[in-house]
């Protein structure tokens, strides 16, 4: 994160109690301090877009988060932290995780690229 990416996420957090106008439990505020984000949250998803262009929706962000859990917690915790009723629901990511591989493979592996060592 650049400096300037920190400077505007540290006065992000001293401004956030400034504009409130009713204590909350809400992570996200507007920046008039509205408790309707709805379009705070569409600005801050295109400035996203613009610094990420592969992204393309929230939906995306979310499946990204949970295969990355899935990599770091064994499939239980990873199902309650995604709020899963079903623990098939999580393994789905699995599989996802299993794709990303074979892509990841058929990019660099040599017999694919036409490198033949023989």
């Amino acid at each position: 994160m650049s400096a300037c990416s920190q400077a505007k996420v540290c006065e992000g957090l001293t401004v956030r109690p400034a504009r409130l106008t009713e204590p909350t439990n809400q992570l996200f505020v507007s920046m008039e301090g509205s408790l309707n984000i709805k379009a705070s949250l569409l600005h801050l998803f295109k400035a996203l877009k613009k610094l990420n262009p592969s992204v393309i929706n929230a939906g995306l962000i979310r499946q990204s988060v949970i295969a990355n859990w899935l990599k770091s917690y064994n499939l239980r915790q990873v199902q309650y932290m995604a709020g899963h009723c079903f623990v098939s629901s999580t393994e789905r990511y699995k599989a996802s995780m299993l794709e990303d591989l074979q892509k990841q493979l058929s990019l660099f592996h040599p017999l694919e690229n036409g490198f033949d060592n023989t």
